[in-house]
């Protein structure tokens, strides 16, 4: 009798993929809330720049514009994808991509776009020698 051959599972590393993915649909999500629920409904912003920080739903807009005002949503993104770049950090680059994911959606989409990109490098590299899950890793 022939042996039987194991079934090979039909997409090798989908989990692996599965959590960046998450992330970065995540960050998207809030993102989305953030911009059409927080930042562009013309009567909370008539209300809220009167007086920005009165009340939390005006305290929690003026955080979110200030978040991407002078692309500083897309800075903090781009620093982050620097360093898990330099130090092939996977947890960096996951936190790079949902960063920069969220300001693609807000307004920084340069900074962004250069974060999810150097990030994905990151998350897409296979194994090498280093500290890729943090300082200290076991490997």
């Amino acid at each position: 009798m022939a042996q039987a051959r194991p079934i090979p599972e039909p997409m090798p590393g989908w989990r692996a993929a599965a959590w960046p993915l998450c992330i970065v649909l995540s960050a998207l999500a809030l993102a989305h809330l953030a911009r059409h629920g927080l930042v562009e409904p013309p009567q909370l912003t008539a209300t809220c720049d009167a007086a920005p920080w009165q009340g939390l739903l005006c305290s929690l807009r003026t955080l979110t514009v200030q978040a991407f005002v002078q692309q500083r949503l897309g800075v903090a993104a781009l620093a982050v994808a620097l360093l898990a770049t330099a130090m092939r950090w996977r947890w960096a680059a996951w936190l790079a991509l949902a960063t920069g994911s969220a300001a693609l959606l807000l307004y920084a989409t340069g900074l962004g776009a250069s974060a999810v990109l150097l990030a994905a490098l990151v998350c897409a590299r296979p194994g090498q020698p280093g500290p890729v899950d943090g300082p200290g890793a076991a490997r």
